[in-house]
């Protein structure tokens, strides 16, 4: 099994980011409001709390404090200094940038770690599945809407594209 010192910086990067990107792309993809966005983040940050006790070594790695602190710090520094009224384009922006490390990510373990590779698509599908299911969309107090918005199952059908599997 896999781990950091697998991999170059950039590989590690993109390894490390995608999860972390994916989330935020996946829960920004669909009209939550403030609740349901704060439902959507609390369950990355649980998935990511459950890959520390994964049984697989590369999934523990990035999961892991340190490299999760280093993760959103990268986080910062990538997304676009747009400003805060044009969110639709932050949105794309977003999705766009998650969708590319997790291409990159995909490429890195397939290359240095092909062994992880299934647990690592795994990983980063059920953490999009798990974001995408947290809260209900659209609806009124609670009345209504839908698990799993048309924005949350094209974000997720994209990355169903970007992990080769079909959508």
């Amino acid at each position: 099994m896999a781990n950091k010192n697998h991999f170059t910086m950039d590989e590690w990067s993109a390894v490390r980011d995608a999860p972390q990107l994916l989330a935020l792309a996946v829960a920004l993809s669909g009209a939550s409001g403030i609740t349901g966005t704060i439902k959507e983040t609390f369950s990355s940050s649980l998935a990511m709390v459950e890959g520390i006790k994964s049984d697989n070594e590369l999934i523990r790695s990035f999961c892991a404090r340190e490299e999760v602190q280093a993760g959103q710090a990268a986080l910062k520094a990538s997304l676009p200094q747009l400003e805060a009224t044009d969110f639709a384009a932050i949105k794309q922006k977003l999705a766009t940038l998650a969708l590319v490390r997790v291409r990159e990510a995909i490429v890195a373990v397939r290359a240095k770690a092909a062994t992880d590779l299934a647990a690592y698509q795994g990983f980063l599908k059920a953490l999009g599945e798990r974001v995408a299911n947290a809260a209900k969309e659209g609806g009124f107090l609670g009345i209504g809407g839908e698990r799993v918005s048309e924005g949350e199952r094209t974000m997720l059908a994209s990355l169903a594209e970007a992990l080769g599997a079909t959508a």
